[in-house]
């Protein structure tokens, strides 16, 4: 990620949305943990603001997550943990055939659907809205 411009690895795209979808949660848990101190998902604001190791980052958050009585770590965050952290009904399709917000640079997958009253959340790392597209 040289220039800040490129995706990253899918693993890695989903760990840093959910860094981004959870970052108020993901801060509060690492002030209750063992450590108590959030510099573990600061480094990974500032490798993905900086171009730098991003995945080096992202696991060592994960498994300081984990460490700190978090078994799934930044898994527990990701969308694909939803029925776990989120309620997801078996045979419902959440596909939309409308707008959707994505991360603004592309780095990561994160991604948002418009909600009546809700401002458009900000990309944790750039501090930008979220791009809008249509599907």
């Amino acid at each position: 990620m040289a220039d800040g411009s490129e995706t990253a690895a899918p693993d890695g795209a989903e760990r840093l949305a959910a860094v981004c979808a959870h970052l108020k949660e993901i801060r509060g848990d690492l002030r209750s943990g063992p450590g108590g101190d959030e510099g573990p998902v600061e480094r990974v604001l500032a490798a993905a603001r900086n171009g730098g190791d991003v995945a080096g980052t992202l696991a060592v958050l994960h498994a300081v997550l984990q460490a700190g009585g978090d078994p799934q770590g930044l898994h527990g965050y990701t969308d694909q943990a939803g029925a776990i952290r989120g309620l997801r009904l078996a045979g419902i399709n959440t596909t939309r055939a409308e707008p959707v917000y994505l991360c603004p640079a592309g780095r990561c997958a994160r991604y948002w659907w418009p909600l009546p009253a809700v401002p458009v959340p900000h990309c944790a790392i750039s501090n930008t809205l979220l791009r809008r597209e249509r599907l």
